[in-house]
């Protein structure tokens, strides 16, 4: 009882925070730097400017990192929770310390116009580093008393101070390093350079412009912008190999993963992007025009992303090098690649959500490649099926239940439709359509949403409530983002979750899931409404 009484106030005094930080930062933001009446360019202290603007975007990755490492790890928000329990319910000081930063923030908006802000800014600046300064402070006294903060900060080791300080100079580090890319720098022009090296290699000449970054072969043209630099795919590998470290530090060798594996990673990363730049200029010249923009350019740069993620797997898993051997008895180092259940649960989802990234490249309507996502599909499960043989796939009455109950959800929150003018697909592409619909996707979306994702984040049927609702949350929306209808989606995704929780079986959601898209096929057929499935 006692301990229900302090979960409560000081997970609602976090969750107030959270929503008044991100609330707070983006109003800031937008009120003080996001206009066309402002530009740090026109300021003198160009770098304080620019420090400043990205000072709440700080603030808000330290919380959020903070928040995030707290729940992934139960002692420290034992330890949290215990600390706030025992200050003050009533902190009317710390709330009124808050409140006088957020005024002093805003006082040079309201005795200057933003035209005027640019050239008074050296004066200003003073008052909104003050006003930051006691806003922030008086949001931490409002969560724990300072004696508090000191014991659950440096209580712990150096892990959550190393955390926090990190993720707040995250967006100081990129805008310090922003020299590297954006428009005419470092690895913009370097990425303009390589690609017209590519084409030199094979003999082909090209239409260049160096100084306006545009490159072209025939009548076809592309501008090299500052998202084309390599730097967006260079981020993504950071957090996947950081997600990545954390989810097997228990058996990975730190050292030589981000010595050695990191950089070949970042370094390839680029690489892979000169060559879909490359490539995206050839088939723009000699294929379509329309296929190069707006299939290749959307969809080349995930594909690339998703082959560097899985060979980045494939190293760490089947060299020895990376694995640490401290570590190897609770695990089975000898355990082949298709018999292991982990790779089995996440490999066959890679290759779907690839062969969803090739289909826009070869076809102008997408859909008409579903017989190759079908393929990819079959060639995943196939690939573990000694794993996928080891899976208890048993189900029961309720989990049939719940199928016909989604597939009455889906259907009946469907937007109205007609049949297609152009008559019904041909009958391979329906077979092909129905073979992944119903038998292949749930397979593959359970194993990984249900079997991984969801098991990873609850933990054992022993866990907390807590993880298991986070579990719950975090598979059933990401389950939610790869359907048009994203709410139905979350709703299913619980209803999948739920059956998965009740027997920690994959079976009961995959012959529920199954059940329901075959419902869902039948009447698409039956309605000759193909865009139900």
């Amino acid at each position: 009882m006692r301990q229900e009484l302090i979960f409560r106030p000081a997970s609602m005094r976090l969750a107030v925070f959270m929503l008044a930080a991100v609330a707070e930062a983006v109003a800031i933001r937008l009120l003080t730097f996001e206009t066309d009446q402002f530009s740090c360019r026109n300021v003198s202290a160009y770098a304080l400017c620019r420090g400043m603007r990205t000072l709440p975007l700080s603030v808000l990755f330290m919380s959020v990192a903070v928040v995030v490492m707290t729940i992934a790890r139960p002692r420290l928000w034992h330890a949290y929770v215990r600390l706030a329990g025992a200050a003050p319910s009533r902190r009317l000081f710390p709330a009124g310390l808050h409140l006088l930063g957020l005024g002093l923030l805003l006082v040079p908006l309201w005795q200057l116009p933003l035209a005027e802000l640019e050239a008074q800014f050296s004066l200003a600046a003073p008052v909104f580093l003050a006003g930051a300064v006691l806003a922030l402070l008086g949001a931490a006294l409002w969560l724990l008393p300072l004696r508090a903060w000191k014991q659950w900060f440096l209580g712990n080791g150096a892990f959550l101070p190393l955390v926090a300080a990190g993720f707040f100079l995250l967006p100081l580090v990129v805008e310090a390093t922003g020299w590297l890319w954006g428009e005419n720098r470092a690895l913009t022009r370097l990425t303009f350079q390589a690609v017209s090296g590519v084409f030199a290699l094979t003999g082909t000449d090209l239409f260049s412009l160096p100084g306006e970054r545009i490159i072209g072969l025939n009548d076809f043209r592309v501008r090299i912008a500052s998202g084309c630099s390599g730097a967006e795919g260079v981020a993504l590998v950071a957090v996947f190999m950081a997600i990545y470290a954390m989810l097997a530090r228990r058996t990975l060798r730190m050292r030589p993963y981000w010595m050695i594996l990191f950089p070949l990673a970042v370094c390839l990363s680029w690489i892979l992007n000169v060559l879909r730049i490359s490539a995206l200029i050839w088939l723009g010249a000699n294929v379509s025009p329309k296929l190069a923009v707006d299939g290749f350019h959307s969809y080349a740069g995930w594909l690339m992303f998703s082959l560097l993620a899985f060979a980045v797997l494939a190293i760490v898993h089947n060299m020895a090098f990376f694995h640490n051997k401290a570590a190897a008895p609770g695990t089975r180092p000898g355990l082949p690649v298709r018999a292991d259940p982990l790779f089995a649960r996440i490999v066959p989802f890679i290759l779907f959500m690839m062969s969803g990234t090739i289909t826009p490249l070869l076809w102008e309507n997408p859909a008409d490649g579903y017989p190759l996502r079908v393929a990819f599909m079959l060639l995943g499960l196939a690939l573990f099926w000694p794993a996928l043989k080891a899976i208890d796939w048993r189900a029961g009455p309720a989990d049939w239940l719940t199928g016909y109950a989604v597939a009455a959800l889906w259907l009946w929150t469907a937007p109205e439709s007609t049949a297609s003018a152009s008559g019904a697909p041909d009958l391979f592409w329906i077979l092909c359509r129905l073979l992944g619909t119903v038998l292949l996707v749930p397979v593959i979306e359970e194993l990984f949403f249900r079997a991984y994702v969801l098991e990873r984040i609850a933990g054992t049927s022993a866990a907390s409530a807590w993880r298991v609702l986070a579990g719950l949350a975090v598979s059933s929306l990401l389950f939610a983002a790869l359907h048009d209808r994203w709410v139905a989606g979350a709703l299913a995704g619980i209803a999948f979750g739920l059956l998965y929780l009740r027997t920690r079986r994959p079976g009961g959601a995959v012959q529920a899931h199954m059940l329901a898209n075959a419902i869902i096929a039948a009447a698409a057929i039956a309605s000759k409404n193909y865009d139900l499935i």
